[in-house]
This record gives structure tokens, sequence and C-alpha cells, in this order.
């Protein structure tokens, strides 16, 4: 992967920085200058994140988070996972209905289901006793 723009790491910087990095050479080139990115809430811990048939070159876990970089034919996805379920998910592509049909297939069907509220019914009483 060639890079047309330069940046720099330092010891403050982690293995998902780089990866942040990585994920954005075809875009920065031009070779895939489309990009979509999903952010998530509830996102169950098995979901892996791709799409089939995509392979993995890169990935970090640091924390309470992960994240990984993966390619397929024409495309580059970056998935970011926080603590607590959260996830960000872009894709590059070299087309925009291929980044967007990649990064549903990826994002299909990751998150819990919404948290239901139970029905709460607020009741009062009241009581007239005899009156002295």
């Amino acid at each position: 992967m060639s890079f047309p723009y330069s940046f720099l790491i330092d010891d403050s910087d982690t293995p998902s920085d780089v990866i942040d990095a990585l994920a954005l050479g075809e875009f920065t080139r031009g070779a895939q200058p489309f990009a979509r990115t999903a952010r998530l809430e509830r996102v169950r811990k098995d979901a892996l994140l791709l799409p089939e048939g995509a392979t993995v070159t890169h990935a970090a876990k640091d924390g309470g988070g992960s994240s990984h970089l993966a390619v397929g034919e024409g495309w580059t996805l970056r998935a970011v996972r926080w603590q607590g379920g959260s996830v960000a998910v872009t894709v590059t592509a070299v087309t925009a209905e291929l980044a967007r049909t990649v990064l549903d297939e990826a994002t299909k069907d990751v998150q819990e289901p919404e948290p239901v509220e139970p029905e709460i019914v607020h009741i009062g009483f009241a009581y007239a006793g005899p009156q002295d």
C-alpha cells in the first residue's frame, strides 16, 4: 500500500492509530474515492464487522477496544470497537455503490435489540377515615 501523504508516529500512538492511517491510503491516493461510515451502538460482542470474503490485514486490541483493517476487491474497511459496545465502520471503495454494499453487509444484524422499557403503571391510593 503506497501513501500519497506522510504520517508521524510517536510513543503516544497505538497500533490502532496506525490502522486508522492505513485505512486512508487508497482513499487519499484516489484509487478508492468513495467512503461511507456507520456508527452503531449496542453491537453484539461476537459481531465480526466484516463482509463475506474479507481479508483482515491488520488487527489491534488495546485497553477496552479493538480495531481491524480488511480489504477486498476494490474496497478497504476499518472497524473500531470501543468498550461499551459502540463501533464505527468505515469503507472506502472504487464506487459509491460498492462502498454502500460492503458497509451494509459488514453491519447487517450486528446490533442487540433495543432495550424494552418495562411498562410502569403508577397507582395512587387514598384513604378517608372517620372524622373526629
